[in-house]
């Protein structure tokens, strides 16, 4: 938290010297870390490390499978699925790791931080309806597919207005938001269209798991 509200205070002071970029990357990494060392400081069993990775994988060689159709991409689905089946933490984990190693494929650059956060919030909130007798349902699936593309829509275009001049500029940020609805309406469609056909197989694939090994 010390870190945090440093960082916070450093990227106003550097506000009008072309750093606050780098400022909120940091920032970003610094909000990231804390779930990654309660993680690790709870020594977790091999079983979860491997299940973990194993997730993890399936997300990023979904995003890699469908490299020939930019926005339609089914890993955002996936990283909801594994999220409502294994919980908070695992979605958070599974989501910014995907988002890390899938740019290996697709290229690493400033915007890996904001996607990284972006992917990693929607398995956390995707996380909070673990277990709750209407997350398969047509409905919450619909929601969900199209609130996390907006989402993630949203928090990339931060770094899209940063990455012109260095400057936050609300009428900008409106202006992207809407030059890039076409993009966002294509992750919208294709988050519910994942989520509606893998959700039956996955879900019952995932709970068996989590149940044999006792998560």
């Amino acid at each position: 938290m010390i870190s945090i509200i440093l960082l916070s205070t450093f990227s106003l002071m550097f506000y009008n010297q072309g750093q606050l970029n780098i400022l909120l990357m940091l920032l970003i990494f610094t909000s990231i870390l804390p779930f990654y060392y309660r993680y690790e400081n709870r020594k977790p069993r091999a079983r979860e490390i491997v299940v973990l990775a194993v997730t993890i994988a399936l997300c990023v060689s979904s995003r890699v499978l469908f490299i020939i159709t930019p926005a339609f991409k089914p890993m955002c689905a996936m990283i909801i699925i594994v999220s409502l089946v294994f919980g908070k933490e695992f979605g958070f984990l599974c989501g910014s790791m995907s988002a890390v190693i899938s740019n290996i494929f697709f290229g690493q650059g400033p915007w890996t931080p904001y996607q990284m956060m972006a992917l990693a919030l929607i398995g956390l909130i995707s996380g909070c309806f673990m277990d709750k007798e209407y997350n398969q349902s047509k409905v919450f699936l619909l929601l969900s597919g199209i609130l996390s593309g907006v989402f993630y829509s949203m928090l990339l275009d931060i770094w899209t207005v940063l990455s012109i001049d260095q400057t936050i500029l609300w009428s900008r940020y409106i202006a992207i938001l809407i030059a890039s609805l076409p993009t966002t309406l294509i992750y919208c469609i294709s988050n519910v269209i994942f989520l509606w056909v893998l959700t039956p197989i996955l879900m019952r694939k995932l709970t068996r798991v989590r149940i044999k090994y006792e998560f």
